[in-house]
Protein backbone atom coordinates (compact mmCIF):
# COMPACT_ATOMS: atom_id res chain seq x y z
CA UNK A 1 0.00 0.00 0.00
CA UNK A 2 1.72 3.82 -1.01
CA UNK A 3 1.87 5.89 1.69
CA UNK A 4 -0.05 9.39 1.53
CA UNK A 5 2.03 12.30 1.27
CA UNK A 6 0.84 13.79 4.69
CA UNK A 7 1.63 10.22 6.52
CA UNK A 8 4.96 10.30 4.65
CA UNK A 9 5.77 13.68 5.89
CA UNK A 10 4.46 12.88 9.04
CA UNK A 11 7.35 10.10 9.25
CA UNK A 12 9.78 12.49 8.31
CA UNK A 13 8.74 14.93 10.76
CA UNK A 14 8.98 12.28 13.71
CA UNK A 15 12.60 11.70 12.56
CA UNK A 16 13.91 15.36 12.17
CA UNK A 17 11.87 16.90 15.08
CA UNK A 18 13.72 15.12 17.65
CA UNK A 19 16.90 15.46 16.05
CA UNK A 20 16.45 19.33 15.68
CA UNK A 21 14.90 19.55 19.54
CA UNK A 22 18.64 18.14 20.60
CA UNK A 23 21.12 19.89 18.12
CA UNK A 24 19.05 22.69 19.28
CA UNK A 25 19.83 22.49 23.14
CA UNK A 26 23.23 21.33 22.61
CA UNK A 27 24.00 24.63 20.94
CA UNK A 28 21.94 26.14 23.25
CA UNK A 29 25.01 29.00 23.82
CA UNK A 30 24.62 29.66 20.15
CA UNK A 31 21.34 30.57 19.80
CA UNK A 32 21.01 32.75 22.72
CA UNK A 33 24.36 34.62 21.52
CA UNK A 34 22.35 36.56 18.88
CA UNK A 35 19.48 37.03 21.26
CA UNK A 36 21.29 38.12 24.32
CA UNK A 37 22.72 41.13 22.23
CA UNK A 38 19.68 42.49 20.14
CA UNK A 39 17.79 42.16 23.59
CA UNK A 40 20.75 44.01 25.20
CA UNK A 41 20.68 47.10 23.32
CA UNK A 42 16.83 46.92 22.64
CA UNK A 43 16.45 47.29 26.00
CA UNK A 44 18.86 50.46 26.30
CA UNK A 45 17.14 52.14 22.96
CA UNK A 46 14.10 51.62 25.29
CA UNK A 47 15.20 52.67 28.46
CA UNK A 48 18.09 54.52 28.03
CA UNK A 49 21.07 53.81 31.05
CA UNK A 50 18.44 51.60 32.90
CA UNK A 51 20.99 48.38 32.81
CA UNK A 52 23.85 48.67 34.40
CA UNK A 53 25.12 45.74 32.45
CA UNK A 54 24.13 42.24 31.02
CA UNK A 55 25.93 39.51 29.86
CA UNK A 56 25.31 35.59 28.82
CA UNK A 57 25.69 32.78 30.67
CA UNK A 58 25.54 29.71 28.52
CA UNK A 59 21.65 30.38 27.33
CA UNK A 60 20.43 32.82 29.86
CA UNK A 61 20.73 36.90 29.46
CA UNK A 62 21.90 38.40 33.44
CA UNK A 63 21.44 41.74 33.55
CA UNK A 64 21.73 44.04 36.46
CA UNK A 65 20.56 47.81 37.15
CA UNK A 66 20.87 50.40 39.78
CA UNK A 67 17.62 52.45 40.97
CA UNK A 68 17.57 55.02 43.55
CA UNK A 69 16.53 55.37 47.15
CA UNK A 70 17.38 58.65 48.22
CA UNK A 71 14.77 60.45 50.55
CA UNK A 72 14.43 57.31 52.76
CA UNK A 73 15.46 58.36 56.59
CA UNK A 74 18.17 55.58 57.40
CA UNK A 75 20.14 55.48 54.53
CA UNK A 76 22.47 57.38 53.10
CA UNK A 77 21.41 60.68 51.19
CA UNK A 78 21.39 60.31 47.36
CA UNK A 79 21.33 56.81 47.83
CA UNK A 80 21.64 54.27 44.85
CA UNK A 81 21.52 50.70 44.89
CA UNK A 82 22.84 48.11 42.70
CA UNK A 83 20.21 44.79 41.65
CA UNK A 84 22.28 42.26 40.33
CA UNK A 85 22.13 38.64 39.18
CA UNK A 86 18.81 38.84 37.24
CA UNK A 87 18.56 36.74 34.61
CA UNK A 88 16.41 35.53 31.59
CA UNK A 89 16.25 31.68 30.18
CA UNK A 90 16.39 32.29 26.53
CA UNK A 91 15.72 29.17 25.61
CA UNK A 92 11.97 29.24 27.20
CA UNK A 93 11.26 31.86 24.07
CA UNK A 94 13.26 30.04 21.10
CA UNK A 95 12.06 26.69 21.22
CA UNK A 96 10.00 27.57 17.93
CA UNK A 97 13.43 27.40 15.97
CA UNK A 98 13.73 23.75 16.45
CA UNK A 99 10.07 23.36 15.45
CA UNK A 100 9.89 25.42 12.10
CA UNK A 101 13.65 23.76 11.22
CA UNK A 102 12.34 20.30 11.77
CA UNK A 103 8.73 20.71 10.26
CA UNK A 104 10.70 22.68 6.91
CA UNK A 105 13.67 19.43 6.87
CA UNK A 106 10.82 16.95 6.67
CA UNK A 107 9.03 19.04 3.73
CA UNK A 108 9.56 17.73 0.27
CA UNK A 109 12.13 20.01 -0.86
CA UNK A 110 15.65 19.93 -1.80
CA UNK A 111 18.54 21.00 0.16
CA UNK A 112 18.80 24.30 -1.20
CA UNK A 113 15.51 25.32 -0.78
CA UNK A 114 15.55 23.66 2.62
CA UNK A 115 18.66 26.16 3.89
CA UNK A 116 16.68 28.86 2.46
CA UNK A 117 13.40 28.33 4.27
CA UNK A 118 15.87 27.36 7.60
CA UNK A 119 17.65 31.09 6.89
CA UNK A 120 14.41 32.93 6.44
CA UNK A 121 13.24 31.05 9.65
CA UNK A 122 16.08 31.41 12.33
CA UNK A 123 16.31 35.61 10.96
CA UNK A 124 12.58 35.62 11.73
CA UNK A 125 12.19 33.50 15.02
CA UNK A 126 14.98 35.12 16.71
CA UNK A 127 13.46 38.90 16.00
CA UNK A 128 10.36 37.05 17.90
CA UNK A 129 12.40 35.85 20.91
CA UNK A 130 14.37 39.18 21.33
CA UNK A 131 10.98 40.54 21.31
CA UNK A 132 10.01 38.03 24.07
CA UNK A 133 13.34 38.55 26.33
CA UNK A 134 13.18 42.42 26.04
CA UNK A 135 9.60 42.22 27.61
CA UNK A 136 10.60 39.49 30.34
CA UNK A 137 13.35 41.78 31.30
CA UNK A 138 11.13 45.16 31.17
CA UNK A 139 8.65 43.71 32.74
CA UNK A 140 10.57 41.93 35.66
CA UNK A 141 12.24 45.58 36.44
CA UNK A 142 8.82 47.39 36.61
CA UNK A 143 7.16 44.41 38.56
CA UNK A 144 9.74 43.15 40.95
CA UNK A 145 12.13 45.70 41.64
CA UNK A 146 10.40 46.90 44.67
CA UNK A 147 10.84 43.26 46.20
CA UNK A 148 14.44 43.30 44.88
CA UNK A 149 15.55 46.03 47.44
CA UNK A 150 13.43 45.08 50.27
CA UNK A 151 15.60 41.53 50.12
CA UNK A 152 18.92 43.40 48.91
CA UNK A 153 19.03 45.94 52.00
CA UNK A 154 17.40 43.12 54.68
CA UNK A 155 20.75 41.43 53.59
CA UNK A 156 22.48 44.37 54.21
CA UNK A 157 21.07 45.30 57.44
CA UNK A 158 18.83 48.18 56.80
CA UNK A 159 15.46 45.44 57.55
CA UNK A 160 14.19 48.73 59.17
CA UNK A 161 13.70 50.93 55.98
CA UNK A 162 13.41 47.75 53.82
CA UNK A 163 9.93 48.07 52.71
CA UNK A 164 10.14 51.69 52.56
CA UNK A 165 13.25 52.04 50.26
CA UNK A 166 11.35 49.23 47.81
CA UNK A 167 8.86 51.63 47.78
CA UNK A 168 10.81 54.34 46.51
CA UNK A 169 13.04 52.64 44.16
CA UNK A 170 9.39 50.87 42.82
CA UNK A 171 8.46 54.48 42.19
CA UNK A 172 11.13 55.49 40.82
CA UNK A 173 11.38 52.57 37.85
CA UNK A 174 7.35 53.87 37.39
CA UNK A 175 8.64 57.15 36.52
CA UNK A 176 11.10 56.26 34.24
CA UNK A 177 8.49 53.87 32.23
CA UNK A 178 5.91 56.22 32.75
CA UNK A 179 8.34 58.75 30.79
CA UNK A 180 8.39 56.51 27.81
CA UNK A 181 4.67 55.87 27.87
CA UNK A 182 5.26 51.89 29.04
CA UNK A 183 2.37 51.45 31.57
CA UNK A 184 2.31 48.22 33.72
CA UNK A 185 -1.11 47.16 32.39
CA UNK A 186 1.09 47.24 28.67
CA UNK A 187 4.20 45.72 29.32
CA UNK A 188 2.46 42.59 31.43
CA UNK A 189 0.02 41.59 27.97
CA UNK A 190 3.39 42.48 26.06
CA UNK A 191 5.35 40.07 28.17
CA UNK A 192 1.93 37.46 27.89
CA UNK A 193 1.60 38.29 23.95
CA UNK A 194 5.92 37.40 23.59
CA UNK A 195 6.04 34.35 25.73
CA UNK A 196 2.65 32.64 24.94
CA UNK A 197 1.51 33.72 22.06
CA UNK A 198 4.85 34.29 19.44
CA UNK A 199 6.87 31.31 20.42
CA UNK A 200 4.07 29.23 19.26
CA UNK A 201 2.37 30.62 16.43
CA UNK A 202 5.20 32.23 14.59
CA UNK A 203 7.05 28.91 13.79
CA UNK A 204 3.72 27.10 12.52
CA UNK A 205 2.48 30.38 10.65
CA UNK A 206 6.06 30.93 9.00
CA UNK A 207 5.85 27.31 7.59
CA UNK A 208 2.51 27.44 6.42
CA UNK A 209 3.58 30.65 4.64
CA UNK A 210 6.73 28.91 2.65
CA UNK A 211 5.44 25.52 2.26
CA UNK A 212 2.06 26.24 0.72
CA UNK A 213 2.19 24.42 -2.64
CA UNK A 214 2.88 21.72 -0.50
CA UNK A 215 -0.03 21.87 1.68
CA UNK A 216 -2.38 22.13 -1.37
CA UNK A 217 -1.26 19.16 -2.87
CA UNK A 218 -1.90 17.51 0.58
CA UNK A 219 -5.91 18.69 0.32
CA UNK A 220 -6.09 18.03 -3.59
CA UNK A 221 -4.36 14.56 -2.90
CA UNK A 222 -6.54 11.48 -2.81
CA UNK A 223 -6.08 7.65 -3.07
CA UNK A 224 -8.83 6.43 -3.63
CA UNK A 225 -8.78 4.42 -7.12
CA UNK A 226 -12.22 5.22 -8.05
CA UNK A 227 -11.42 8.66 -8.38
CA UNK A 228 -9.07 8.24 -10.89
CA UNK A 229 -10.20 8.39 -14.69
CA UNK A 230 -7.76 5.03 -15.87
CA UNK A 231 -9.51 3.17 -13.12
CA UNK A 232 -13.04 4.45 -13.90
CA UNK A 233 -15.18 1.22 -12.98
CA UNK A 234 -16.56 -0.73 -16.20
CA UNK A 235 -20.24 -1.69 -15.88
CA UNK A 236 -20.71 -5.59 -16.51
CA UNK A 237 -23.59 -6.80 -19.07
Amino acid sequence: MKLSPLRQYLLAAMLWLPLMFALWFALGSVVAYPIVRASHHLVDWILPGLLHEAGQNYASLLYSYVVEISGVQGLPQAAKLLIEEQSVNVLIYAWGMPLFCGLAAASPLDWKHTFLQWAIGLVVLTMACTFGVTCEVLYAIRDGTANAVSVALNDQGYAAVAQQAGEAAGRFIAARYDAVGISADLIALLRQFGYLILPSVVPISLWILLNRRFLESLVEWNDDPASHPDNTPVDQP
